[in-house]
């Protein structure tokens, strides 16, 4: 996992909030894990039961990577 560091402002009572529902402690701690769940729910927000489990696996795997594809340029 590659990590950076940063100076950001955080809102405190968001970060607490944040703290609590994650069950998490320590600013870093926190923040990443909330960034990882913002991209759980990206993955979530378009499953389709039908089309991500009713196929075959490689039907599966295509209509996820075609989901999640980059935008080209």
């Amino acid at each position: 996992m590659r990590m950076a560091r940063t100076t950001v402002d955080v809102d405190e009572r968001a970060l607490d909030a944040a703290r609590i529902e994650l069950g998490t402690k320590g600013l870093s701690a926190t923040v990443n894990a909330a960034l990882r769940e913002v991209g759980r729910r990206r993955e979530l927000a378009d499953f389709d039961v039908v089309r991500d489990i009713d196929g075959t696996p490689a039907q599966v795997h295509t209509n996820r990577r075609e989901r999640f594809a980059e935008p080209q340029s």
